[in-house]
């Protein structure tokens, strides 16, 4: 193979750096600085910290349980200079001996990093005297393992080397390969803005719900875990560099009082419909006007904060869900103005007089955020250098009518991607913390879309409004439809500037190679489709509406999406990673075919048709339950629900 110098533009913190896939595109001579192959076999040795080399023969799901990244961090760039230039480098430790004359790839603490200041999370890609160095920030606050050096490697192998990864599994890895590897002065840190960026692998989840479709569908818990499972798709979680330097806690904080303190104090429990305290102990609800409630729980969370000095956030969140109802006692009633805006129709708010939900009741934002603001103030007084995590969501997700500003000591968790309401609690609320359910199938059932530009400008919306911190539910592994969100996202994640345009345009020629720009036309349809999804009125989570989403992916539509599939399939080449990725958008088209057509006789559901269109979609959802492919559980649970709904629909 031809000698490939590695260009790489000056790096600038504020705009991502999107290199196109290298095998595609021509290289001008470069003035190399280090040479880390040369016709197809190593020049360089990679370097770890003597204390850290004898875990680098580990398997790679234990090499990160020693309390350091660097021998992962090691062993997956060693990984990639081998499957890229042919032969893997030898990986070694400084006053290691007999080792041959070249390069040095210092990873991590090394000695020679010893010089190289680090913030937590921070990466470093520099080269100096003839060699690489990488290695970041791998400590945080309160003794927190960080990532940097890990990241620093995965920058250099996507920045450098070309590398993309574009989903789990064998066909999502593309890896240019060239035999000689060179690269030029490099001299770049940067720490991510966002401190805290997840999103949810739980494409294993609600394993009780799915065991009878995996019965019946003959594939087992255990065939189904290992395929989606951690093991299986953790590495592409970890390669888009999510991860954290701070910890936000912010879970249910109430389970188990009722049990504890219900005997006791009745009074601090929600007043139910029948003029009872009485809670069912799972997931109690509180009387959140009550201040002797206020003190306890600010003792409780003082407490648990100089029991543990490392503790920096703890969560004063209400429970959520649960069959019990929220308080309508006088007290709690007067917290909440008459101008707030109205929930309508809420099981949870019920009317003490008729016994039956209210028709529509103001937001119970203000006696929320009052009860929350009271507690983070009396712990404030105390304890000023820890935080409080209190969430915006369900009945109290709207910025309060009479709280004007919150205490300094208050995270706000925003479950939503609503811009409006991101920008108004902005205005009272000292750090928020954005936490959207919006990445699964509920509206779109698991049909292909694109809404990665809306995902990335919600990120940079979020970081220009005080968030801090994202952390994004429902990523349920629907690589074949929802793969480009899922990716756009990340890399927004790092870069909250990034360049939407640019990074589709990589990720088409990564993906597709000499039918990148038919796909590109593609995912603009697809983007088109969602946009209107989203804007309908009609649609959302509670509501999956099967005659409107038809609307959108019209016949018309799917036949658009078709012709481009056909178009890109006959420029496709003989690469078999194309062939796959293509044959993925394929399938979620053919999903989405079957899906719409099953929709529009969902009302008839005792024909023979109903039944056969049924059987056609599970057939499908079946044939790929062990692939990256439509999350068929998960698309199947969201499906049924859709059908269930449509008995109810009036179009």
């Amino acid at each position: 193979m031809p000698h490939v110098s590695i260009c790489r533009r000056s790096f600038n913190a504020m705009k991502p750096h999107v290199v196109a896939v290298l095998s595609l595109l021509p290289f001008l001579p470069a003035f190399a600085d280090v040479t880390l192959v040369r016709d197809g076999q190593p020049t360089a040795v990679i370097i770890v910290p003597e204390g850290l080399y004898k875990h680098i023969q580990k398997p790679a799901d234990q090499l990160t349980g020693n309390g350091s990244v660097v021998p992962l961090a090691a062993v997956e760039l060693a990984d990639y200079l081998g499957k890229a230039g042919g032969v893997r480098p030898q990986i070694a430790t400084e006053t290691q001996g007999g080792l041959p004359e070249g390069p040095r790839v210092y990873v991590g603490n090394c000695k020679a990093n010893a010089d190289i200041a680090r913030e937590p999370e921070e990466i470093v890609v520099l080269t100096r005297n003839g060699n690489l160095h990488l290695c970041g920030g791998d400590a945080g606050p309160g003794g927190m393992i960080c990532k940097g050096t890990l990241f620093a490697v995965y920058d250099f192998i996507e920045g450098e080397l070309g590398v993309r990864w574009l989903f789990p599994g064998e066909h999502g890895e593309v890896v240019p390969k060239r035999s000689t590897i060179t690269i030029p002065e490099l001299d770049r840190r940067e720490q991510p803005r966002i401190a805290k960026r997840k999103l949810r692998n739980v494409a294993v989840s609600r394993e009780e719900t799915f065991a009878p479709v995996l019965e019946k569908w003959g594939v087992s818990p255990e065939a189904w875990k290992a395929a989606q499972g951690e093991a299986a798709t953790g590495p592409w979680h970890r390669r888009m560099r999510l991860g954290q330097r701070i910890e936000i806690n912010g879970g249910h904080a109430f389970a188990g009082w009722w049990e504890r303190h219900g005997g006791e104090h009745p009074e601090w429990f929600a007043l139910q419909p029948d003029g009872t305290r009485t809670q069912v102990p799972e997931r109690e609800r509180l009387c959140k006007s009550n201040d002797a409630l206020w003190d306890e729980i600010a003792r409780v969370k003082i407490a648990e904060f100089k029991a543990d000095p490392s503790l920096l956030t703890a969560s004063i969140s209400p429970n959520d869900g649960g069959k019990n109802k929220f308080c309508m006692c006088e007290a709690c009633r007067a917290l909440d103005p008459a101008d707030a805006p109205k929930i309508l129709g809420d099981s949870q708010l019920m009317d003490p007089a008729t016994k039956l939900p209210f028709a529509e009741y103001p937001s119970l934002s203000d006696r929320t955020f009052t009860f929350f603001n009271e507690i983070a103030a009396r712990v404030g007084r105390e304890m000023p250098d820890r935080d409080l995590v209190a969430y915006a969501y369900s009945v109290y997700r709207t910025v309060p009518t009479k709280v004007k500003q919150l205490e300094p000591n208050l995270i706000v968790g925003y479950v939503g991607m609503n811009l409006n309401e991101i920008e108004a609690w902005a205005r009272i609320a000292p750090k928020l913390f954005i936490r959207p359910n919006d990445l699964g199938p509920a509206i779109d059932l698991g049909l292909p879309r694109n809404n990665a530009a809306w995902f990335a400008e919600a990120v940079k919306f979020g970081v220009e409004h005080k968030a801090i911190g994202f952390d994004f539910d429902n990523g349920h592994g629907n690589w074949s439809a929802h793969g480009l969100d899922y990716y756009v996202l990340c890399k927004a994640l790092w870069h909250p500037d990034l360049d939407v345009a640019a990074t589709i345009d990589d990720y088409c020629r990564a993906a597709y190679g000499p039918a990148a720009d038919v796909m590109r036309q593609y995912h603009d349809a697809l983007a088109k489709i969602s946009d209107q999804v989203r804007a309908d009125p009609d649609l959302g989570p509670r509501k999956p509406h099967a005659a409107r989403l038809r609307r959108h992916y019209s016949g018309e539509s799917l036949k658009n999406l078709e012709s481009l599939i056909q178009r890109a399939e006959a420029l496709q080449g003989d690469d078999p990673g194309v062939k796959a990725r293509l044959q993925m958008a394929a399938d979620s088209l053919t999903y989405a075919q079957l899906v719409t057509s099953l929709l529009e006789i969902a009302h008839e559901k005792k024909s023979p048709i109903y039944d056969e269109r049924l059987t056609a979609v599970e057939s499908l959802l079946k044939a790929k339950v062990l692939t990256p492919e439509l999350a068929p559980l998960h698309s199947h649970r969201y499906l049924r629900m859709a059908l269930a709904y449509a008995e109810r629909e009036v179009e």
